[in-house]
């Protein structure tokens, strides 16, 4: 699951990852409300399956690939005995 919108709050935009939920950055302009998507955020990719479109995302900095893999920061927190290891 991952939330996909032009924009966020950088608020918003830090919780996210905080709590492990993947904030994806791209242009909707395209996309429509039921279409199915598929994120690859190894290479930076957005796929939308339903209209067979791929739209090149911004690439995740280090810190926030580490939180999302950790399942957030306090999952990275426990899994690192209390320490930020970013």
């Amino acid at each position: 699951m991952c939330v996909v919108a032009k924009s966020f709050a950088r608020i918003f935009y830090r919780n996210g990852f905080n709590i492990g939920l993947p904030l994806i950055q791209a242009d909707t302009s395209k996309i429509k409300e039921k279409d199915t998507l598929c994120i690859d955020l190894d290479d930076s990719l957005l796929e939308d399956t339903s209209q067979k479109f791929t739209l090149k995302l911004q690439p995740l900095s280090p810190v926030m690939q580490k939180l999302l893999a950790d399942g957030g920061i306090v999952q990275h927190l426990k899994k690192h005995q209390g320490r930020l290891e970013l």
